[in-house]
């Protein structure tokens, strides 16, 4: 029995060498002459396109997603303008722009209908984006999605938005987690322009305390927030500012109801639209667009519940 544990771990360590091995990076000039990341990844023939959130994240976190799966798929996941391999100036950061460069990524691959998986704001890109080429896209898969229809941005980010992201914060075991990093009179921490700093803490702690607010309103399973991905040194705030560009009056929901194959994966506790109630409303006369819940997870699905988020992302995949 040990020798078949060993020989297992064995085998799984060459095959992820052999994995990495195959990884491959470039760069893509954009229209107005950007240099946006690329990083290739998995051996399968079917190639997917990974849109990470932010704006201003990086596609890193997106990494353990599709982990696991990379001899099925050839992933493409890329930074989008103004993240943190892809710098660009302010003037440069639009999200018609943003939108456009994943059209010069589809034309660049060769793709004449993409499959293409988008997370968190990154949906909104993906959306989008088979509003302009609709004849380009093939399938699309939305994670953690923002709402399909709007009539403005405050349709969105409204009142239970907010009362969501209060609950997750401020939930029992959250506090529990955050309770040894509180000074004795129970003083927490200072708002310091994006994050927060508690002057008795280490730098190290300081970090851990950001971590766990972090991951308190991104997972449900708030004892994993060491696998939290992402944030600080990983997002470009000044990225944010491709928000102002959007037209916030839209409505997806048609064109994603004729695309052969629209997916939206949500966990029921995601900040943005808890056990998926407004997705499934507004989709109710849109049959051909599946809405699949994940239960015990927040936005990062892939960190809670792993596996019935694989098997959500594979079904999403026609696999």
């Amino acid at each position: 029995m040990k020798l078949l544990i060993v020989l297992s771990i064995v085998i799984f360590t060459l095959q992820a060498k052999a994995q990495t091995l195959n990884d491959s990076e470039w760069y893509l000039k954009t229209s107005d002459s950007l240099d946006l990341y690329v990083k290739e990844v998995g051996t399968g023939k079917d190639t997917v396109i990974i849109v990470h959130g932010g704006f201003g994240a990086n596609h890193g976190y997106m990494l353990d997603a599709i982990s696991g799966l990379e001899n099925q798929f050839h992933f493409i996941l890329y930074d989008q303008r103004g993240s943190v391999f892809s710098p660009a100036p302010i003037d440069k950061l639009t999200f018609q722009k943003n939108v456009e460069d994943l059209n010069t990524l589809v034309d660049e691959l060769k793709i004449q209908k993409a499959t293409i998986v988008c997370h968190s704001m990154g949906t909104l890109v993906g959306m989008e984006f088979l509003k302009k080429y609709p004849e380009k896209v093939k399938s699309i898969t939305l994670i953690g999605s923002l709402p399909t229809q709007a009539n403005s941005i405050s349709d969105i980010f409204d009142e239970r938005y907010e009362e969501q992201l209060k609950y997750l914060q401020n939930r029992p075991e959250v506090t529990a987690l955050s309770e040894p990093y509180r000074m004795n009179n129970g003083t927490d921490s200072t708002q310091i322009g994006y994050y927060n700093y508690a002057s008795h803490l280490t730098d190290k702690e300081q970090s851990e305390l950001w971590r766990i607010k972090f991951a308190s309103v991104n997972i449900y399973r708030i004892e994993n927030w060491k696998q939290m991905k992402g944030g600080r040194a990983y997002y470009k705030q000044a990225a944010a500012v491709m928000a102002n560009t959007v037209n916030w009056n839209y409505d997806y929901r048609e064109l994603l109801n004729n695309v052969e194959k629209a997916t939206i994966i949500m966990g029921d506790h995601d900040f943005i639209d808890f056990n998926a109630e407004k997705h499934k409303k507004l989709l109710l006369n849109y049959p051909n667009v599946h809405v699949e819940v994940i239960d015990k997870a927040g936005h990062n699905i892939w960190t809670d519940n792993p596996l019935d988020f694989k098997q959500a992302l594979l079904k999403s995949l026609g696999k």
